[in-house]
């Protein structure tokens, strides 16, 4: 384990750390988003709730009061959602952070030695480029799962605008 951490450095650890967390969040969203578009597909459970919500106490479809509801009834989802737009914007920034650390390790190693050596040179550089690539491997799936939620949510909001107005010219 030690030797782990002295080849990614602290923010190795810190994406790492961050990774294993957005796995869980990648999985978490993914199903709640899956269980809710059926929902929606069969305008049932929170849904409807939300629909009858809006019918109930405005009349109008009011786009705010809708995004309101949603938050309200869908916290998982819209915390999945804020934390996968998190790590997306982390994960470069550790990443580069990791990079400037490494790189700041080889020029001190340079500055020390008089003749350098290489391993300990190398040990910089692969700090410097495995952070970024850790940076890089968080983000970019995090960046497609929080977009794939996203278009979800947009389905469920058409999906409870139009159950909404349908139940409203229905009469209910």
């Amino acid at each position: 384990m030690f030797d782990l951490y002295e080849k990614i450095g602290y923010c190795g650890v810190a994406l790492l750390i961050l990774g294993f967390a957005a796995v869980f969040t990648v999985i978490r969203g993914t199903v709640l988003s899956v269980m809710l578009k059926k929902q929606a597909v069969n305008r049932s459970g929170i849904i409807k709730e939300i629909s009858l919500l809006v019918l109930k106490n405005s009349g109008a479809n009011d786009n705010s009061y809708i995004n309101s509801l949603m938050q309200t009834k869908m916290k998982g989802l819209f915390s999945s959602l804020y934390f996968l737009k998190l790590c997306a914007a982390v994960g470069p920034l550790l990443g580069l952070l990791g990079t400037v650390l490494g790189m700041i390790e080889v020029f001190s190693t340079l500055a020390d030695n008089s003749t350098p050596n290489s391993a300990l040179l190398a040990s910089g550089i692969w700090q410097a480029l495995i952070t970024t690539v850790m940076g890089l491997t968080l983000a970019i799936p995090a960046l497609m799962v929080h977009y794939y939620i996203l278009t979800n949510l947009r389905y469920i909001k058409t999906t409870i605008t139009l159950l909404s107005r349908q139940t409203e010219n229905a009469g209910f």
